[in-house]
């Protein structure tokens, strides 16, 4: 009885996590949509002018599509940062992007970096904006109750200090509180990506035994450390998770991103952030050493092969201990991210071992980030789900201190979401 039930529960948590995820993908379509009706109205006022019956209706239809969109969601979001474009606090892909290209291109082109469509946008200001956009000689682009646009300047500062208010230089007064944390985990969602190809390169170069730099892994490290502590919600640029090798070093950068959200709230700060930054996402290193097969395996494992991978972390921690300049506190989380808070798991380095408290920070993201993802041999968990787990194993596996310490930054975080 107990298994079917738990069975029911699986399903209904699938079901859930699948419906979000279709309903996040149909409005993130309409949302591409409509963009790319901006970009064709703009083309339509290049080749015809605003007047024109074509450019109008072009117009009012990327103003219905805007208005539903609008219904769904407070407000619509662009940002430009570098050669990023970044939507809602979500990376677009460059693929994607291409849809619309010529309407970012045009905001460049006028150095508007950042534009919020508000609820209560009339077609009157839409319609004004995009003449504005259109006309060559104009500099000064709309603003209004409905529609606002500027510039974001983020000014990267290692010697500045953290709590300190970030540069901006918007068209028109200072920027809103709200705007500034937009800005920040909009450039921490950048630099999150970077990270991710980084962490790419670096297990491959491992996989295939050419070794890494650590250097590398240093300096867009430094970067990501600068603006993270001054986001409120780093849960939002965590990247999706997906099956496969791919899934080896997204899961890393996630584990970085919640360990460090755990880290920051417990007071560290600069280089200590910077090592345990470091620290999470080499941690699971040692997976390299596995062959991928085994790792992605869908039937119950053998004891052999069940040892073969309890050996990624003591393979890690000794691959590590060989790369000139990796902090110590890598080696100790590659080490210990498997054994329990209250003892056991793997390796047995003796019952009087104390673990690193960033070793436990670790083994709570490790565990939630590798939760709600989907596995060759395993359906996703829905948060409710993974919060119970941990609760359940609450001194036994994790520190019970810092499981609450977890839980109360995702209840934070989700009530930020849900009021801002």
């Amino acid at each position: 009885m107990q298994h079917n039930s738990q069975l029911t529960t699986e399903k209904k948590d699938k079901k859930m996590i699948q419906g979000k995820a279709n309903r996040e993908k149909q409005l993130r379509d309409q949302i591409f949509h409509t963009l790319f009706l901006l970009r064709i109205s703009i083309s339509n006022c290049h080749l015809y002018t605003i007047e024109n019956q074509r450019t109008r209706k072009m117009i009012a239809q990327a103003y219905t599509d805007l208005k539903k969109i609008l219904r769904t969601i407070q407000t619509l979001t662009l940002l430009i940062i570098d050669d990023d474009i970044i939507i809602n606090n979500k990376a677009v892909r460059a693929e994607e992007a291409a849809h619309f290209a010529l309407f970012t291109t045009v905001l460049q082109q006028k150095d508007i970096s950042h534009i919020v469509f508000k609820q209560g946008v009339t077609l009157k200001e839409l319609h004004k904006f995009i003449t504005d956009l259109a006309s060559p000689g104009k500099t000064e682009v709309y603003n209004g109750p409905g529609i606002s646009s500027g510039i974001l300047g983020l000014k990267e500062d290692k010697q500045q200090d953290a709590a300190a208010p970030i540069s901006m230089d918007p068209l028109e007064g200072a920027a809103s509180n709200s705007d500034q944390t937009l800005a920040v985990e909009a450039k921490l969602k950048s630099l999150s990506e970077k990270q991710l190809r980084m962490a790419q390169e670096l297990y491959v170069s491992v996989r295939k035994k050419q070794g890494f730099e650590i250097h590398g892994v240093q300096e867009t490290m430094s970067s990501f450390i600068t603006f993270f502590s001054k986001s409120l919600n780093p849960l939002s640029i965590l990247t999706p998770l997906k099956d496969g090798d791919e899934y080896t070093f997204t899961h890393s950068i996630n584990v970085c991103i919640l360990t460090l959200a755990q880290a920051e709230s417990l007071g560290f700060t600069d280089q200590h952030l910077h090592e345990i930054g470091i620290a999470a996402t080499l941690y699971d290193i040692g997976k390299t050493f596995i062959p991928e097969e085994l790792l992605n395996k869908k039937e119950t494992l053998s004891k052999e092969e069940q040892k073969a991978i309890m050996g990624h972390a003591v393979k890690g921690a000794a691959y590590l201990l060989t790369i000139d300049d990796a902090p110590k506190l890598a080696v100790l989380a590659a080490l210990e991210h498997h054994i329990r808070y209250g003892g056991g798991g793997y390796p047995n380095i003796g019952k009087t071992w104390t673990t690193n408290i960033v070793s436990q920070m670790i083994a709570i993201a490790d565990t939630y980030d590798a939760m709600r993802c989907s596995r060759s041999y395993r359906e996703p968990s829905a948060e409710p789900r993974i919060c119970e787990m941990l609760l359940k194993d609450n001194g036994a596996r994790y520190n019970p201190y810092l499981v609450k310490n977890f839980l109360k930054i995702l209840k934070r975080n989700k009530t930020g979401a849900q009021t801002s």
